[in-house]
């Protein structure tokens, strides 16, 4: 169960997020999710050791945080960057990140396998039933 999760969810669906550098706002994809840190998918590359503050407004409440670009490589015709959060509290806050990523994603797969409309609160429960006990555990 719990590589069949991460299999899925490498690629938690297109979660929009918002990246701020400086005074610019830029539309994202989440690309996934990981202890510390995120990946997003940018049409441009974004230079090592960048701040940046990232939105994701799927989230209720949205999340907010700051942090530093930690790599970026190119893939296809886009770049893949990491951006790294530095505080445990920032780490907490990305798992409860991930595992709406996981419900939405379940929430859409239902709908489009399916034809079932659930409501994000009904994805919630349904995936939670069902998972909730093989999400893996981030190792301190």
């Amino acid at each position: 169960m719990i590589e069949e999760l991460r299999r899925f969810i490498r690629h938690p669906s297109s979660v929009p997020i918002q990246v701020k550098l400086g005074e610019q706002h830029q539309q994202r994809s989440l690309k996934d999710v990981s202890k510390g840190g995120l990946c997003f998918c940018s049409a441009e590359p974004i230079a090592v050791g960048t701040l940046v503050e990232i939105n994701i407004l799927a989230c209720k409440p949205a999340f907010t945080a700051k942090g530093i670009i930690s790599w970026c490589k190119p893939e296809g015709n886009q770049y893949l960057v990491g951006v790294n959060f530095q505080s445990k509290a920032m780490t907490y806050a990305l798992r409860m990140v991930e595992q709406i990523c996981y419900i939405e994603d379940y929430r859409k797969r239902i709908s489009a396998n399916t034809g079932r409309q659930l409501t994000s609160d009904e994805a919630a429960l349904e995936w939670i039933q069902k998972y909730a006990a093989d999400f893996p555990i981030l190792n301190e």
